[in-house]
C-alpha cells in the first residue's frame, strides 16, 4: 500500500521550451500579464509552477493566487 507521501504526480517536462521559459520567468522574477479563458486578466510574478498550476504573486500583501495552467490563454512578460 502506498502512503500519501509516496504518491508522485506527473513530472514537468523540463525539456519543453515553454516550461523552460516559465522557469526563466520565475528565476528572474519577471512581471507577467496573464489572460484566462473567459476574458479575466491578471498581472504579477510567477512564484512556482507544477504540472497543473501556476502560483501568481499579484502583490506582496496578498496571498499567492493559484491558476490552472489549462485555463491560460495568453502569458506575456511585461518588462
Amino acid at each position: 500500500m502506498q502512503s500519501f507521501f509516496e504518491h508522485r504526480g506527473p513530472r514537468l517536462d523540463t525539456s519543453s521550451p515553454s516550461v523552460r521559459h516559465l522557469q526563466d520567468l520565475i528565476r528572474h522574477s519577471s512581471p507577467v500579464h496573464i489572460e484566462l479563458e473567459g476574458g479575466q486578466s491578471l498581472q504579477g510574478t510567477i512564484r512556482w509552477l507544477d504540472h497543473d498550476f501556476l502560483a501568481i504573486q499579484q502583490d506582496l500583501d496578498l496571498p499567492l493566487l493559484m491558476v490552472n495552467r489549462t485555463k491560460v490563454v495568453l502569458l506575456r512578460m511585461l518588462s
